[in-house]
């Protein structure tokens, strides 16, 4: 994989594609980390002197225009961040994008409108992205987070750019690469979240490396389900309760499941009726031993129902002894790294990935398309 870092990039212009899907209200950003993270490459292609042409996805307008999924609050912040000018438009293929390009100057920043008001762009076009690519000389993927999507700005336009990756892609892929290939030990995995569907494929690979394996949320109702212990009206995954069967016979001495919950009791007069949304005061106690020992941990998920304050005492707790742990930390996925964040917990872990999905996937050992697309070596020259 070539690194922009050995790009020739004086007076070019660079798709640069990124991820700032960001959770929004209205035009208000809640959370700009996705916009922080990529400023590194895009400080060293302004002072290389590069054009930059940014492409980005914003939430799902099914491949409509929507004034509601537009990129220009996007811009602002940028331009806040980066205290210089970044223009924005709201057109993605248009003459209007081509007159502006041709009139930038070296380390210059135009934000292109939502790649998704194109249906194209999901349906991995190739004649879409060979449309974008007109715009530019070269190509810099920075959006690891969408890079397990083969989408025409991720994968398609690197048949038609000399292509390469961005400062973030490379260190996501290196802190993450480390986790698979060489953690110190004790290695915890700390797996939460509502769904083991998007963490099986994960804690059958990192499992096989970790000393101990942490679960909680709603992760953990699915595995004791598994065990035939009743889970009343508790969030369950039950396609993947054989799943569940298959891992713990797998790991029976790594995983560590609750011991007790915080519940929200049955309604009256209801048998089974209760729900677990954290993990209880004995699970905690035994969770922060574990990771009080750990020279390396990786957590994704978060442990109970966080969206109300009398469910976070366990994803507190959690966060808390991370930050206290002065080893190697890296946490992933929005709700945790977004919960992380809300306590300003954030700086005290070693690498804070920006992708969720893309991360499971890459710990995985499955293939991501946008790294895949950098790595096979056919981009155009």
């Amino acid at each position: 994989m070539k690194s922009v870092r050995d790009a020739e990039l004086k007076d070019k212009k660079v798709f640069l594609r990124v991820d700032f899907n960001v959770p929004m209200e209205g035009t208000k950003i809640l959370d700009n980390n996705r916009i922080v993270h990529v400023i590194p490459t895009i400080k060293f292609l302004m002072e290389k002197q590069a054009k930059i042409i940014i492409g980005t996805h914003v939430g799902r307008p099914e491949g409509k225009f929507s004034p509601d999924f537009s990129t220009i609050p996007l811009a602002q912040e940028l331009a806040r961040l980066l205290k210089c000018n970044v223009e924005a438009t709201d057109h993605v293929i248009s003459p209007v994008i081509a007159e502006k390009i041709n009139k930038m100057e070296r380390g210059s920043i135009l934000m292109l409108g939502n790649l998704r008001f194109h249906s194209e762009e999901e349906a991995n076009s190739e004649s879409f992205a060979k449309e974008l690519a007109q715009y530019a000389d070269l190509y810099v993927n920075d959006a690891f987070a969408v890079s397990h999507r083969a989408n025409a700005s991720v994968e398609a336009i690197t048949n038609f750019l000399p292509s390469y990756s961005g400062l973030l892609m490379e260190s996501e892929i290196t802190s993450l690469q480390f986790l698979i290939e060489n953690p110190e030990h004790p290695f915890v995995l700390i797996i939460g979240g509502a769904k083991v569907t998007d963490k099986a494929g994960l804690l059958l690979k990192l499992a096989e490396k970790a000393d101990s394996v942490l679960i909680g949320g709603a992760v953990a109702n699915t595995f004791l389900k598994a065990q035939g212990i009743e889970m009343g009206k508790s969030l369950v995954d039950d396609e993947m309760i054989e799943k569940c069967k298959e891992i713990l016979e797998k790991f029976k001495d790594k995983i560590h499941l609750p011991i007790d919950f915080v519940k929200e009791d049955s309604p009256a007069g209801e048998v089974n009726g209760f729900r677990n949304l954290d993990i209880g005061p004995k699970t905690i106690e035994n969770y922060l031993r574990i990771i009080a020992d750990a020279k390396c941990i990786f957590w994704n998920g978060n442990m109970g129902y966080t969206e109300d304050d009398k469910y976070r005492e366990g994803t507190l707790s959690i966060a808390k002894a991370m930050a206290e742990n002065l080893n190697t930390k890296v946490i992933a996925g929005g709700d945790t790294v977004g919960f992380v964040d809300k306590y300003n917990l954030i700086d005290k872990f070693s690498f804070v990935s920006t992708g969720g999905g893309a991360a499971m996937q890459f710990l995985a050992g499955e293939p991501l398309p946008g790294i895949t697309a950098l790595e096979r070596g056919s981009n155009a020259e």
